[in-house]
């Protein structure tokens, strides 16, 4: 959960229905919205960032985020609700989670679910800003309430229960430590928490359970050099028998030809059997290096899949992230990504399958050198692309002014001419093997080499006389989707 520190009001449950019953003219507006995703999960009415409690319980997919329902009006933040079966189709549920007591009245912020034997386990941070004087909000003035809550439906929750507060934290810490994550590891639980210390280094909290509800301290995940203040919104997974924690470390900075960047988030294979302390974090690699992702979470499906989302913005952004606010919505969530390891051991991402139920049109075929093709496409479509030379440069136009540039052995993204101050990213790669990219009305999600690397970004053009067309001197394949949901 980015931080957001600034007085909030307390929303419960009553007050959330009185002030939607207010807002039915700035629902149809934000409705109407041409810059509206076809297929993305995105709020109603306001704003949306990280994605909670993933889950599949029944067939049914329960998806809860971060919500201010009426922003840009002060609210604390809210748990919203979207249930799913497909990834295509949602549908909008009430709110799940309320700050509505005195142990997270800022804010229910981030967290996750654990099922088990049916009954789900809902942990996330409580928020509370003391304002009876100054405080830094680092050292003192805030409390971080790690909070439970169970249902049996994803719909109905039992009353709140305060499992730790500051005090249960190790004494090293500031009082950032937040966003819970549970799982099971060799028939014993666990939570890790993001936390930073008194030092300003980031780092990932490990307790320990036997019941789900008593935990205790066991260690912390942390490199030997500062990486970044703090470590927001944890993960941990397991893929064909490869343990990796995933983090967003705040104030870590990428130079070079990866571009610079705060506010990464990436991955750390993880070398650590979950007995005794001694571990090994191997090289952290970014998930994603576009302009538009943080905050990810995953979760396993009852088909053992291991699904992604993430929020398709990030904190403090130096570019217009609030373009759609004019029309009273602003952020979504990422296209549902599969993780899997491939040959070398990076952990990818890639479409989920269910996704492909979306093609309509195709258009396929092999490109000679020197000749390439130029198509013309709607703002919704599917292009995979298969490079024979998978060294030599290309350029590659998207919609009206998107360009994706291989050259000098680094792939560039440039949004200048319709990113909303966006303006170019990029990594070195030695190849381009295949790049898979999925377009909506205002977003971009590029695949490259299987998923090793990923650009995700918001789009902001007219819409009109879009085009994809690929100019370089090599040959390969494509397939060419319309989308239609």
């Amino acid at each position: 959960m980015p931080d957001m520190t600034s007085t909030k009001i307390p929303m419960d449950r009553e007050g959330y229905r009185r002030e939607l019953r207010e807002h039915e003219e700035q629902l149809s507006q934000a409705a109407s919205d041409p810059m509206r995703l076809k297929y993305h999960l995105q709020p109603p009415l306001g704003w949306l960032n990280d994605p909670n409690g993933l889950c599949q319980k029944d067939g049914v997919y329960h998806i809860y985020h971060q919500y201010v329902p009426f922003y840009p009006t002060l609210c604390s933040v809210l748990w919203g609700h979207v249930t799913t079966r497909d990834f295509i189709h949602y549908e909008v549920q009430e709110p799940a989670v309320y700050p509505d007591t005195d142990r997270d009245r800022n804010g229910a912020y981030s967290g996750s679910t654990f099922l088990k034997d049916g009954t789900m386990y809902v942990y996330y941070t409580g928020n509370v800003r003391h304002t009876d004087r100054e405080y830094d909000y680092i050292t003192g003035g805030r409390e971080q309430n790690t909070i439970l809550m169970t249902s049996e439906d994803g719909f109905h929750f039992s009353e709140k229960k305060l499992l730790m507060r500051n005090e249960d934290y190790p004494s090293d810490l500031s009082l950032h430590v937040r966003d819970p994550k549970v799982f099971c590891e060799n028939g014993r639980y666990y939570m890790i928490q993001g936390a930073r210390d008194l030092k300003a280094r980031g780092s990932i909290l490990l307790f320990e359970s036997e019941d789900l509800l008593h935990w205790t301290y066991k260690l912390r995940f942390h490199t030997e050099k500062t990486f970044g203040y703090m470590w927001e919104c944890p993960n941990y997974l397991k893929v064909d028998g490869q343990r990796f924690l995933i983090a967003c470390p705040q104030e870590y900075r990428s130079k070079g030809e990866t571009l610079v960047k705060d506010n990464w988030c990436g991955y750390f294979p993880l070398n650590y059997d979950f007995e005794g302390t001694a571990y090994e974090l191997g090289k952290y690699h970014t998930l994603d290096r576009g302009f538009d992702f943080y905050a990810p979470q995953v979760f396993q499906d009852e088909a053992g899949r291991w699904i992604l989302l993430g929020w398709m913005s990030t904190p403090d952004a130096e570019y217009d992230c609030e373009v759609t606010m004019k029309n009273g919505w602003v952020h979504a969530m990422t296209i549902p990504r599969e993780l899997y390891v491939n040959g070398s051991g990076r952990l990818c991402q890639r479409p989920l399958k269910e996704l492909e139920k979306m093609r309509k049109t195709v258009a396929a075929g092999h490109f000679q050198a020197g000749e390439g093709f130029r198509e013309e496409v709607s703002s919704c479509f599917e292009l995979k692309l298969f490079m024979e030379e998978p060294d030599q440069d290309f350029e590659l136009y998207l919609r009206e002014s998107v360009v994706l540039r291989y050259r000098d052995s680094v792939l560039r993204l440039d949004l200048t001419g319709c990113g909303a101050g966006r303006g170019v990213r990029g990594v070195s790669l030695e190849e381009v093997h295949d790049l898979w990219i999925l377009s909506d009305t205002s977003s971009l999600e590029i695949f490259v080499n299987g998923g090793e690397e990923v650009f995700t970004a918001r789009v902001h053009d007219s819409m009109e006389g879009l085009r994809a067309e690929f100019i370089s001197e090599q040959s390969g394949g494509m397939e060419l989707y319309e989308l239609a949901v």
